[in-house]
């Protein structure tokens, strides 16, 4: 198949010799390229998109393959539902409820609670059930009861604790305290098992968990000893400065001193005494539930905080040195365990927080099988099998745990984590009891809870098959439509040619439909219409002539609006006028060679007419225009006649390119010639006067052609404005352009005048800057001297200078309100004024009209004293006004930049609020984010940051001072208002420099700001200040922050409200 160039080419070359009226329906073939031969179906790898007859690659290929079941439908495997042989069954994440799922694992992995609720028995029990309704559990133990068979017996992967959830009334998207709910939710459940008849029931959460010790008080100066025996659930180990298990359960026992205020009262001595408090546990649990606690409350910020510090722990522990039995006596007892047998137990689940607050994260539980001793991790749903027999965090424990906050080694049969609130230990048996859940399950649940759980399965099961038909029934339907697919594409193809047995359908749409035939629009072919509703010849590219057979079936499922068929869809008049815009073309390309060379400087000799510069560099695009070639046809039909395009571009580039450098000189370039030359306009209408439509005076939008070129012009525009060389321009516009360059003469002239009469003023070179000798120096509105340096660099387009007002330099009384300080000799420099050379003032004088003569003058008395006097006279009380007004406008700002230097540790340290002003050397030094051992570049012999003479201005003592700020490294811009509080500037530096509003201690010139109420501008914090931010403490993690900010917007409320605290009457 030849190249689409070739194609194009070939489709319109009958046009360069044939006339418009003698077109065929041949051509008109040609013309669509219907004579060109069908592409067999798979013999292209790429689309013939020169040949509306090729249909390969058109996104056929991939209903001719092979296609997966899988693409027939978005269903997943429901199996992967279904819980796999010898694995638990996970918790679904209600949203923030994966501190309850932790808690629930745990305790069905507890054997003795598991069958205990197993036993459980709901206080109706007794009472005859109707066997056609369903039971559904109503009380916190019969939901426990059902979640925990449920556990053991369901076919699922994971459960939905909805309705236990529910049940308590907790908020499923808000995150709670763990360690609380653990308490409440076993105070809550031994209460509803209290009332329970066996005993193994009723009191299973005190035999499992409770403890027993006592407060041991001894007197220091009689020695006598009281004892407050107590019981406890779990112990809450303080993990503050500890890095073992070990040293937090030492801190727990440590001796407590009560001394001073905190004295204890001696019954023995009748007052209050030094003492010593020691706590002496008596007797251990079972399990033995040690709370870490991770989350502590900061005074400071009013929250809870979480220590992200690592802690150590053994696999397995003997509490015997930590068990004491002491009476009041004095007398001390062997230490006893529970039932006086073993103290030794072993790591059976570490509870993981990830996170970096206490408001925010993840709770997962690793809990350790009593039958397997297999460690598994119980993520919510998902529910993994650790490798190996042993407790394996690694990763687990924080996986996005950084190099720089690794663990450090632990010794064989320790573990450590720097996430684990709690830890669980069992009492070591030496013969454990395997037990079965499943098999417990069957044998002690009552009935209908196992029918509770056999309906859940069928449920389930009836699930799994409806999803696995639809499956197969998506997956057949499928395999049809690729057929029906396949049958349509194949038909859509000609064996053989014929133009009434085909139809036009867009190639976009049929990639559409092969692409998602189900999302396929209706066919639209009103796009390639032409004007005649036909299709167009410059469009037919961009379809496909399909076979009818094919075509019909399309259009009767998709529809859509007017069909393309045969012969009548052609459209000879289209084909007409392109031949005749080809054959113009042409002539435009034997014309523009005689155009250049007959326009040639010195060549046109005899008689000429004058042409638009703007019409002859657009001859040719107006007359495509004419032909209808507008914008839109041009991109249409860039596949037509491709040489004749091309050739024409190319020449009118060229002359383009000559005629420029020819008239480059000449051409005008303000804005008023350029904006009327890209107006629309006629052929060789842009030599008319706008106003009386006759020939423009100026001659620089005209030029001068032979007769020759005029004539084959008229040819392409008959009706064209017609001057020749001799015909006369319009006497009006003629008259008002000889003004106009008069005037413009004379404005050149005056600006020039002006700059020679006043260059130094205008330069600013040798401004008077001292009156330390009797001198007279005349003052002027600074703006006056803006507005002459525009006038004199421009003088066509701004005003000249008439007036001068010096009236904003004068007050009410008539004083001058800018005067010199009391005994400065240095002028003062204000950006509202200047100040001139008597010299100049006589020619400023002279040249404009000034309303108020001001001058200062410097004069020796008889001693030679300097003395100056100010004329007119200084309004003292109008001047205070002014720099009151002044001073309030510097702090009121819409929006301004002021400058952050955050103040490293070692500057904090050893200097004082006097060492951290912005302006010292020091602290210019200071890189907080690139400076090391505040060392300087090796080298550096001068200041890289030397301000140029231009940037270099005095102050108000004369000293030279520069107008740039000196950016520090490491230095941060802020945009501020003044209306906005310290406390809403901090929130911005916390999210620059991650330091939280607590720990910032701003400094402006040496001085703290500490009202956060306060506004920007009351704080007297101008535009361009520098803060000085010193962090009191290192800053937190940015998710602390921002959880930080979240949490303060509100009070906590805990587990109010829920049925953890009150509303008893509804989960009891």
């Amino acid at each position: 198949m030849p190249s689409k160039f070739q194609l194009d080419k070939a489709a319109w070359q009958w046009a360069e010799t044939t006339d418009p009226d003698n077109v065929t329906f041949d051509h008109v073939r040609t013309a669509y390229r219907l004579n060109l031969k069908p592409c067999p179906l798979g013999s292209c790898k790429r689309n013939c998109k020169g040949n509306p007859l090729c249909l390969n690659a058109i996104g056929e290929r991939v209903w001719f393959g092979k296609i997966d079941d899988d693409d027939w439908h978005q269903i997943e495997d429901p199996n992967y539902e279904r819980r796999d042989d010898d694995m638990f069954v996970g918790l679904k994440n209600l949203g923030a409820t994966c501190y309850v799922n932790t808690f629930l694992q745990l305790w069905f992995h507890n054997p003795v609670i598991r069958n205990a609720l197993y036993k459980f028995r709901e206080p109706d029990e007794h009472v005859t059930r109707d066997v056609t309704a369903e039971w559904s559990p109503s009380s916190i133990g019969g939901h426990l009861q059902a979640l925990f068979a449920l556990l053991s017996l369901s076919e699922r992967r994971y459960l939905d604790p909805k309705d236990f959830i529910t049940h308590l009334g907790l908020d499923a998207g808000q995150q709670q305290d763990a360690q609380e709910f653990s308490n409440l939710f076993l105070t809550l459940l031994e209460d509803a098992l209290s009332r329970q008849k066996d005993a193994c029931v009723r009191n299973v959460i005190q035999n499992q968990f409770r403890g027993e010790y006592a407060y041991v008080t001894t007197c220091n100066r009689c020695g006598t000893k009281s004892e407050r025996p107590s019981t406890f659930y779990e112990l809450d180990l303080s993990i503050k400065g500890h890095k073992t298990l070990d040293e937090s359960l030492k801190d727990f026992l440590q001796e407590e001193k009560l001394e001073g205020d905190n004295q204890y009262m001696c019954s023995s001595c009748n007052s209050k005494q030094n003492a010593s408090r020691k706590i002496h546990l008596k007797y251990l649990p079972p399990v033995l539930n040690l709370q870490l606690l991770r989350f502590v409350f900061d005074k400071k910020t009013g929250m809870k905080k979480k220590l992200n510090s690592f802690i150590q722990f053994p696999e397995q522990i003997d509490m015997t040195k930590y068990l004491t039995v002491n009476n009041c006596a004095g007398d001390s007892a062997t230490a006893e365990g529970v039932d006086g047998n073993s103290v030794t137990y072993n790591l059976t689940a570490v509870l993981i927080h990830r996170g970096p607050t206490a408001y925010s994260g993840h709770y997962i539980a690793h809990i350790r099988d009593i039958n397997s001793k297999n460690w598994y991790k119980f993520n919510d749903e998902e529910i993994e099998k650790m490798k190996g027999s042993k407790l394996q965090l690694g990763t687990e424990d924080d996986p996005e745990e950084t190099g720089a906050k690794q663990k450090g080694r632990c010794p064989k049969g320790y573990h450590s984590s720097r996430n684990a609130y709690m830890l669980v230990y069992t009492l070591n048996e030496e013969n454990p009891c395997s037990t079965d859940s499943k098999v417990e399950a069957q044998q002690l649940l009552p009935a209908h809870v196992l029918d509770y759980v056999i309906k859940d399965n069928e449920t389930f099961e009836n699930w799994v098959s409806e999803l696995m038909l639809i499956r197969d029934q998506n997956i057949e339907s499928g395999k049809e439509k690729q057929e029906e697919i396949k049958e349509t594409y194949q038909k859509l193809a000609f064996d053989k040619l014929e133009v009434n047995e085909g139809e036009w359908i867009s190639l976009k749409w049929l990639n559409s439909w092969l692409t998602d035939p189900a999302k396929a629009e209706p066919i639209d072919n009103k796009p390639s219409l032409c004007k005649h509703d036909k299709l167009s010849p410059a469009a037919a590219m961009k379809l496909k002539f399909v076979n009818l057979n094919g075509s019909e079936s399309l259009c009767n499922r998709y529809e859509g609006g007017q069909r393309l068929i045969g012969r009548d869809s052609l459209c000879i008049l289209c084909v007409q006028q392109q031949c005749h815009v080809i054959r113009t073309k042409i002539r435009m390309m034997e014309d523009d060679k005689v155009f250049g060379s007959m326009t040639k400087p010195n060549v046109i000799s005899g008689p000429s007419y004058w042409v638009g510069k703007a019409s002859f560099r657009s001859w040719k695009k107006m007359v495509l225009e004419q032909l209808g070639e507008n914008d839109e046809d041009k991109r249409d039909s860039t596949d037509v006649e491709p040489s004749v395009e091309n050739g024409l571009k190319e020449k009118e580039i060229s002359s383009t390119k000559e005629e420029g450098q020819k008239e480059k000189e000449n051409t005008v370039t303000t804005e008023e010639a350029l904006s009327k030359e890209e107006e629309s306009f006629k052929f060789n209408e842009d030599i008319l006067c706008e106003a009386h439509d006759r020939l423009d005076p100026d001659m620089t939008c005209r030029k001068l052609v032979p007769v020759e070129v005029w004539r084959r012009l008229k040819e392409y525009f008959a009706n064209c404005p017609e001057f020749a060389k001799d015909d006369p321009v319009c006497g009006q516009c003629n008259d008002a352009m000889r003004n106009e360059q008069q005037t413009k003469e004379y404005l050149r002239k005056l600006a020039q005048e002006q700059k020679n009469a006043l260059n130094d003023l205008l330069n600013d070179r040798k401004r008077p800057i001292t009156l330390k000798k009797p001198i007279e120096v005349f003052i002027l509105n600074k703006a006056f001297l803006e507005e002459l340096r525009r006038f004199i660099k421009e003088p066509l387009k701004y005003k000249p200078i008439q007036n001068i007002g010096n009236a904003i330099l004068i007050c009410e009384h008539g004083g001058y309100l800018y005067p010199q300080s009391q005994g400065q000799l240095e002028l003062y420099v204000n950006d509202h004024f200047v100040y001139i050379w008597s010299s100049e003032w006589d020619k400023i004088s002279q040249m404009f009209n000034v309303d108020y003569e001001i001058s200062i003058i410097s004069y020796e008395d008889d001693d030679k004293n300097l003395g100056i006097v100010t004329l007119p006279q200084v309004c003292d009380e109008c001047v205070v006004s002014r720099l009151n007004q002044e001073e309030n406008a510097r702090f009121d700002y819409d929006e301004a930049v002021i400058f952050v230097r955050k103040i490293p540790k070692q500057l904090q340290k050893s200097a004082g609020s006097s060492s951290l002003n912005p302006n010292d050397e020091n602290s210019k030094d200071y890189d907080p984010d690139f400076n090391q051992h505040g060392s300087k570049k090796r080298g550096s012999t001068s200041d890289p940051l030397e301000e140029p003479p231009e940037k270099i201005s005095k102050n108000e003592n004369g000293t030279r001072k520069s107008q740039r700020h000196r950016k520090v490294r490491g230095e941060k811009e802020v945009k501020v208002k003044s209306t906005q509080t310290l406390k809403d500037f901090k929130l911005q530096l916390m999210k620059l420099f991650s330091v939280p509003p607590f720990d910032q201690t701003l400094l402006l010139n040496g001085h703290s700001l500490c009202d956060d109420t306060a506004t920007l501008g009351g704080l007297r914090i101008a535009p361009g200040s520098i803060i000085m931010l010193q962090a009191d403490e290192p800053a937190e993690d940015l998710l602390v922050l921002q959880d930080m900010i979240q949490v303060s917007s509100g009070p906590e409320s805990g587990f109010k409200g829920t049925g953890l605290l009150g509303n008893s009457e509804r989960i009891s």
